[in-house]
């Protein structure tokens, strides 16, 4: 039989109970540690990733905008030998090359801001292989990987990126000094440079306005409509952006 008193044997029980509720409310105390730092992560995270696509977006519209400036600035006032032409590339989806032809100041820049050749084109260039995304992988259920959409640059080229002198040579401030191009600029095909706009586009449709016939055409020879359109789809966005340039 036990010799403990009574009183001695309850105050050993507080004692236990106290330290059993002391583990409970250390345990207790981490998980409410871990799920705040859990949610200030997330937080931190979010905000994070939030600047940084806004960062891109702005960057994004400031470059559509500075590409809308010139747009309006080489048809606001055409010379009276200009002409415009719309050449289709593709009809699926719709690809074009927008010629300016007699329009000295038409997307120039440097100290010059003229081109000797007046000769000026912009179209969407596809995007090399090296450039695409990987495609997604195959899923558990043995689907195939899926190819990576088609992408392009809104680009543009004149025959003054590449100058030459009577000799044949490169002239000094020719921005292309060699017919294989250089880290930035490669010849397609035809031997053009071509120099991004926007470096990211999905579409870009232009259309020329015919007076006569009261319609917007996607195909027209060298001409000089009264009104340009433009529709330009952007990566990510719902709706196109749509502008209207005058030509007189």
């Amino acid at each position: 039989m036990s010799t403990v008193p009574d009183f001695l044997l309850s105050h050993r029980g507080r004692r236990r109970a106290r330290r059993g509720l002391t583990l409970i409310e250390v345990v207790v105390g981490l998980a409410i540690l871990s799920l705040m730092a859990g949610a200030i992560y997330a937080i931190v995270s979010g905000a994070v990733t939030s600047s940084a696509t806004l960062a891109l977006t702005q960057k994004e519209d400031r470059r559509v905008e500075a590409f809308l400036n010139r747009v309006r600035k080489s048809l606001r006032s055409l010379p009276a030998a200009a002409t415009l032409e719309l050449r289709v590339l593709e009809n699926d989806p719709l690809r074009q090359e927008f010629v300016f032809t007699g329009v000295p100041e038409a997307f120039a820049w440097g100290n010059n801001q003229r081109w000797d050749k007046q000769l000026v084109t912009l179209c969407p260039m596809e995007w090399e292989e090296s450039r695409l995304p990987p495609p997604a992988a195959a899923d558990t259920r043995g689907k195939p990987e899926t190819p990576p959409s088609r992408r392009y640059s809104l680009s543009m080229t004149a025959p003054d990126f590449f100058r030459l002198d009577n000799d044949g040579e490169p002239l000094p401030d020719s921005p292309v000094k060699s017919r294989s191009g250089t880290q930035f600029l490669k010849p397609d095909r035809q031997g053009r440079f071509w120099l991004e706009l926007l470096p990211e586009v999905d579409r870009v449709e232009w259309r020329f306005y015919d007076a006569a016939k009261k319609i917007w055409i996607e195909k027209s020879p060298p001409v000089r409509p009264p009104m340009v359109e433009l529709r330009l789809f952007l990566p990510g966005r719902v709706n196109p952006l749509r502008a209207v340039f005058a030509t007189t």
